[in-house]
């Protein structure tokens, strides 16, 4: 069976599978690219993983208000597994059966793997950020500062990793600020501080900046803070991704400056992911293909 593009929960109320099936669920959802990243592994494995076929990544328009009526319904449908973007990494917490360590520490989660009739909570997002920046940027965070703009699910994840991984100081700017502040009071560290994206007034010579922001999704949407605080050194991470160049990139393709958009960390939180549903690590180049990222 051949899934439709975009799923409804009034959609998956009329639905059956008799396969187990996969899918992100968010809102706005027409912009991702996981199913294509993921079917191409699907495809990819099918040969020699005869266990998968029947297998489908779907996307999920889920709204805030369905959230916690869709999560019990997929199980009852035979998903084993989900994929959550925005809106839902925070809200979801509450509606899972438990969390890993890393998603406890994040107050974040990103996926879900069903197990036992009940939804196990996950996070790849921060382990996926570290793996992209290496691979991508052959950089590290350990011993350096590093910006992370916004503060919602993915800031968060980003963050606690970063910390794990020894960063020298951490600042969290939002354009609320209290949701900064909130965040860096959850993560109780010494080396987290808080402000908002306009006082940010000077970065770090050397910093790694990530934009966990939704600005970038759209053409017209403008860098989130002032470019001219970007210098050459510094490693500018965008995880919004689409078929344009962000502000955020293109001021710092401008002067000079390294950077990448969000599709290598998509593709390695989602390989991190597949590997929790099927117990497979999956095939990477056909992921990249299907991202429209440059081969290895």
């Amino acid at each position: 069976m051949n899934a439709p593009e975009l799923l409804t929960l009034a959609d998956l109320k009329s639905r059956h599978f008799t396969r187990p099936q996969l899918g992100v669920l968010g809102d706005p959802i027409a912009h991702s690219l996981s199913p294509a990243m993921h079917n191409a592994a699907l495809a990819e494995l099918l040969p020699t993983h005869p266990e998968l076929v029947g297998w489908h990544y779907h996307k999920l328009h889920i709204k805030t208000t369905e959230l916690a009526e869709a999560l019990p319904l997929l199980l009852k449908l035979g998903f084993q597994g989900l994929n959550l973007t925005i809106p839902h990494k925070i809200a979801a917490l509450d509606l899972v059966a438990d969390l890993s360590p890393a998603a406890r520490q994040a107050g974040s989660v990103n996926t879900l793997v069903a197990k036992d009739g009940q939804w196990q909570g996950y996070t790849t997002d921060g382990e996926g950020f570290l793996k992209a920046l290496r691979e991508v940027g052959q950089q590290e965070v350990q011993d350096r500062e590093v910006i992370i703009l916004g503060a919602g699910g993915a800031a968060r994840a980003v963050a606690a990793a970063c910390l794990t991984q020894g960063c020298l100081q951490l600042t969290i700017a939002n354009r609320d600020v209290t949701k900064a502040q909130a965040l860096a009071a959850d993560l109780q560290h010494p080396h987290v501080t808080a402000q908002s994206l306009a006082s940010l007034r000077t970065l770090a010579p050397t910093a790694v900046v990530v934009n966990c922001t939704a600005l970038g999704l759209q053409a017209q949407d403008p860098a989130p803070i002032d470019v001219t605080l970007l210098q050459p050194q510094q490693f500018i991470f965008d995880t919004t991704y689409s078929q344009h160049t962000s502000a955020l990139r293109q001021a710092a393709q401008a002067i000079g400056a390294r950077h990448c958009d969000g599709r290598p960390m998509l593709r390695w939180q989602g390989a991190l992911a597949f590997q929790l549903w099927t117990g497979i690590f999956p095939p990477m180049n056909p992921m990249r293909q299907a991202l429209g990222e440059a081969p290895a």
